[in-house]
């Protein structure tokens, strides 16, 4: 029977408090402890980040097509310039090819023209380049001139001229409108510049020495 007034002592239906009941004890599974921020997990391999979107991932070149660069633009190579092209002489003449020039420092000859004279015979007024003169074959007196305020620069020189021959003249006006011009087959030097650097010298001296007189005295 049952005792009204409970279990006798020493035995109790419920175990006391603090003390672990006898027999075994079911085991539960430890919730996992979360890991630090930065320290990778055991027994999974960290990942690395994802770059974000719109910028190419380290070590692999981007796909697509690569920008172009512009070219840079080409220089244009100057056009050399090629000397005048004359059409050849008639049948049976030959051809004079005067060439005309003067010294840099005469360039007031650029007012003014110069002139052939054939066999004594007034030529054609020529300009300061290559004039083409067509003659019939035999020798030729020629001479040039520079139509200034008169006549100044004369030189001479006979010419054999053969059939369908051209022959190169090469005219040199002086330096001093009171000296003589130079002519000849080969590009010749300015006549007179010599005379014409010392008469320089001279006035550069002579108007120094005026100037410097006033002070002397």
């Amino acid at each position: 029977m049952t005792n009204p007034y409970g279990p006798p002592p020493g035995q109790s239906p419920y175990p006391q408090q603090g003390y672990p009941q006898s027999g075994p004890m079911p085991q539960q599974p430890m919730p996992p402890q979360p890991m630090p921020p930065g320290y990778p997990q055991q027994g999974y391999p960290q990942q690395p980040p994802s770059p974000p979107q719109g910028y190419p991932q380290q070590g692999y070149p981007q796909s697509g097509p690569m920008p172009q660069q512009p070219m840079p633009p080409q220089q244009q190579m100057p056009q050399q310039q090629m000397p005048p092209q004359f059409p050849p002489p008639p049948p049976g003449m030959g051809r004079l090819l005067i060439d005309c020039s003067f010294h840099w420092l005469g360039w007031a000859f650029l007012l003014f023209k110069p002139q052939v004279t054939i066999n004594g015979q007034p030529g054609p007024v020529l300009t300061w380049g290559k004039n083409p003169i067509d003659l019939p074959p035999g020798q030729h007196q020629i001479q040039v001139h520079v139509n200034y305020l008169w006549k100044i620069g004369y030189a001479t020189a006979v010419i054999p001229v053969g059939p369908g021959q051209q022959l190169d003249v090469f005219y040199r006006a002086p330096a001093m409108v009171f000296v003589d011009g130079a002519i000849g087959p080969t590009p010749q030097e300015t006549p007179g510049m010599g005379l014409t650097i010392g008469v320089s010298i001279a006035v550069f001296v002579l108007v120094l020495l005026l100037g410097l007189l006033p002070l002397a005295l």
